[in-house]
């Protein structure tokens, strides 16, 4: 595959690179519109500046003395007492200006709910993952499995890829937010290893795969791997099994586990002997995908009902003659959020005032 000028002139500017991505990222925030009568969105966010996106500030702005509903998922755990702490300061500092403005948190683990709920914020216990297409990923019994292991993650320490080095047999799939230090250690460490992404990646520079092909690389494998002990609830792990492949595991925080079943699933000690123990014996037990994915969904299901039903909460305290349960498949997109400019979802406000 040919570099495109573009990734030529990064590969030969690294800093470029860098320049462009942070500038992409200050200007868009992770969300969605649900609706605009009464206004409702859906917004992915962080504790910390570690994903270094946009806030949606401007569209706080737009209705300073109007209703407005914000339904809040977390990129990270947030089960921390002294965490929610700081984030309930911070609520009550936005609620002083925009008292018109109501939040509610969609944690991804129940212990998150508690600790949300014992601290006066209103939370649900309804886990991101569940806002996975499951018509993007799927069992593909065309192609051939490959690799004994796959690990969708991005090149990053808290990965801990270096877990995974007994497995002789294994592919990456990773994202933009590449550190190349650690990206040069990873190559250094597996290099026999598949990348997935390796077209740029031999230039120090790496591409994000569109969904579709995420899922015709998981389905070249046996197992998926999850090697981190603390993040959010990992969106590569649900699209594990819905893609039919059992999971490696260690222990974690954060919400991957909300989903997670013994009969396809080992959680294993931080040893790179034990994950490939838990790889050879997942493989010797031949799990059929189809029987992974669809215990899944049901799951998945559980969580769905239980974003439905926010929604048509606010519906019926607004007395809007409507039913949500029957919007969500036509606004359903995969992960339901994507990076806009906040000026850009104002615009399709406005629009849809003049429709």
């Amino acid at each position: 595959m040919e570099l495109s000028p573009l990734a030529k002139l990064y590969a030969k500017y690294p800093m470029l690179r860098k320049q462009h991505e942070q500038q992409f990222f200050q200007m868009r925030a992770p969300h969605s519109i649900i609706s605009t009568q009464p206004p409702i969105f859906y917004m992915m966010y962080s504790p910390s500046e570690k994903f270094g996106c946009a806030s949606l500030q401007p569209v706080f702005n737009y209705f300073q003395d109007q209703s407005a509903y914000f339904l809040v998922n977390w990129w990270w755990d947030m089960e921390s007492s002294h965490a929610v702490e700081k984030l309930r300061e911070l609520e009550s500092q936005h609620l002083r200006q925009y008292p018109k403005h109501k939040f509610i948190h969609l944690c991804n683990t129940e212990k998150q709910q508690e600790v949300f709920n014992n601290h006066k914020l209103n939370a649900v216990f309804c886990n991101q993952n569940c806002l996975i297409d499951e018509e993007i990923f799927k069992p593909l019994d065309s192609i051939l499995k490959t690799f004994d292991a796959v690990y969708d993650a991005r090149f990053h320490p808290c990965k801990r890829h270096h877990l995974a080095q007994r497995i002789n047999s294994i592919a990456f799939i990773y994202s933009y937010n590449l550190e190349e230090n650690y990206h040069y250690d990873v190559k250094s460490l597996f290099p026999h290893a598949h990348y997935f992404n390796h077209a740029l990646a031999e230039e120090g520079l790496n591409i994000i795969l569109p969904p579709e092909i995420v899922n015709q690389c998981l389905n070249t494998c046996r197992v998926g791997l999850c090697l981190s002990s603390i993040e959010g609830a990992m969106y590569a792990s649900i699209q594990y099994f819905l893609s039919g492949l059992p999971v490696v595991s260690t222990k974690s925080k954060g919400g991957r586990d909300v989903f997670f079943d013994e009969k396809y699933v080992l959680i294993v000690e931080d040893d790179p002997d034990a994950v490939k123990e838990g790889v050879d014996e997942l493989i010797r037990r031949n799990i059929y995908p189809d029987t992974i994915r669809s215990d899944v969904m049901e799951k998945i299901q559980e969580h769905r009902h239980t974003f439905v039903r926010a929604v048509q909460d606010i519906y019926d305290q607004e007395k809007v003659d409507k039913d949500f349960s029957q919007e969500f498949e036509k606004l359903f997109f995969n992960k339901f959020y994507k990076l806009k400019m906040p000026e850009e979802t104002i615009r399709q406000i406005e629009l849809s005032k003049t429709v």
